[in-house]
């Protein structure tokens, strides 16, 4: 059974979720025919990376303050990127360049801008790239899909996706109970991060949606954005201060004519909720508990979902009747892989990134996860522009304005790296 070895950059909380799924592949090895095994992590934080080695059983030979030290050995297989945000297109680029194929943590850039250098070099080094999207990897997405495929919907013309914070400002609000935020500072700072929510769960929000209509043309995007709520400055822990943005709304029109409404937010004056919905001619679909959490693989054995587990409620006709029903897609999907192990492919990112990399998957059986992130991107860039112009902007606008959000240099250290992004 061939095992891949898994070289993992970053030891933040997102990585711990990653160990979890690699677990997961090991105990469901026979079923998939593979397993992996992480052989070494970097991280500049000398004292999370000693934690992080002693929690997982590491060598210190194998614990890395500089990635670009780990990538010199010559038992790494692929590279597990889990950095933040503005440090994705650097890092990812110079493993490419080193010779690796990439698996890329969500988002997969702050910007269109950003995420097409890293496509553009995996592309021209002939390199694979895939992206974390966990919310694709459901049964819950399959089965809307096929619907819409099918027919069974009719003529879909409107999208409505709401995700809705009373108060969750990573790196700022705790919750009670809390002695502490799981997530850094670094968050909330527009150096790091890019932008708050929009693209930290809205990847896994719009790319559904995208994944769900089969990856419609964008047309154009007028959108709102900014900081409306008032951040109390003894809060503010972080040097680079508060700078994402707590809401973010966009309208955005494709060229098959679907409109489709996008809102979140992290702080606001009302009650949290979700409310996410596909309107069609013949039917709609509400789409409830959307995985934003990594996947079922993600929980260790007893862990409950953030949620729920992803579901659908269907609303349309039959044999003339105006009916309304539950699609069951959890318990349909524990059957799907009882009947066919192939199936956990498509249940999981990691799963799917590995089977890619072996060519198990090939590019028309996995799922274009950079092309779906890069849309994503498109749209949420989109709202922004529009923002700072004050009018709609169109697709072709966008491609053309996106910024260059991503950092061209770091300490690691004690020394400053200047990134080559020259391919």
């Amino acid at each position: 059974m061939k095992e891949i070895r898994v070289a993992m950059i970053g030891a933040g909380v997102i990585s711990h979720r990653h160990m979890t799924i690699y677990e997961s592949i090991r105990e469901n090895a026979e079923k998939l025919g593979f397993t992996a095994r992480v052989v070494a992590v970097a991280e500049i934080d000398r004292s999370k990376l000693k934690a992080w080695g002693e929690q997982y059983g590491f060598e210190e030979k194998d614990l890395y303050v500089d990635f670009r030290d780990m990538l010199k050995r010559d038992d790494i297989d692929t590279v597990d990127i889990n950095v933040h945000n503005n440090y994705h297109t650097p890092v990812a680029i110079a493993c490419l360049k080193a010779g690796y194929d990439c698996y890329v943590e969500k988002p997969m850039a702050a910007s269109f801008h950003d995420a097409k250098l890293i496509t553009d070099c995996a592309k021209k080094l002939g390199r694979k790239l895939h992206v974390q999207i966990s919310s694709i990897m459901t049964p819950q997405s399959r089965v809307a899909k096929d619907m819409i495929d099918r027919g069974d919907l009719g003529n879909i013309y409107y999208v409505n996706l709401e995700s809705v914070s009373h108060r969750w400002r990573p790196g700022l609000d705790w919750r009670p109970g809390w002695t502490s935020s799981p997530l850094t500072t670094d968050f909330y700072t527009k150096q790091i991060a890019g932008h708050g929510k929009s693209i930290d769960i809205g990847v896994y929000l719009i790319s559904q949606i995208l994944f769900i209509l089969g990856r419609p043309n964008l047309k154009s995007v007028n959108g709102f954005a900014r900081n409306g709520i008032l951040v109390d400055p003894r809060l503010v822990e972080n040097p680079l201060g508060f700078g994402v943005e707590d809401i973010a709304d966009g309208f955005a029109k494709f060229e098959n004519g679907v409109g489709f409404h996008f809102l979140c937010t992290t702080a606001a004056n009302t009650q949290d909720y979700n409310k996410t919905y596909i309107l069609g001619s013949k039917g709609g679909l509400d789409i409830i508990d959307t995985d934003t959490g990594g996947g079922r693989w993600a929980r260790k054995p007893g862990q409950t979902p953030f949620k729920g587990e992803p579901e659908l409620r269907f609303y349309g006709d039959l044999n003339g009747r105006d009916i309304s029903m539950d699609l069951n897609c959890d318990v349909n999907g524990v059957i799907e892989t009882r009947i066919g192990s192939q199936a956990l492919l498509y249940n999981d990112n990691q799963a799917m990134w590995l089977a890619y990399w072996l060519g198990i998957l090939d590019n028309s059986s996995r799922y274009d996860t950079p092309s779906i992130a890069m849309d994503m991107l498109k749209f949420t860039d989109g709202i922004f522009l529009s923002e700072q112009l004050g009018r709609e902007v169109t697709a072709e606008e966008i491609e053309k304005l996106s910024p260059a959000l991503y950092l061209p240099e770091q300490e690691i250290d004690g020394k400053l790296v200047k990134y080559d992004t020259d391919f």
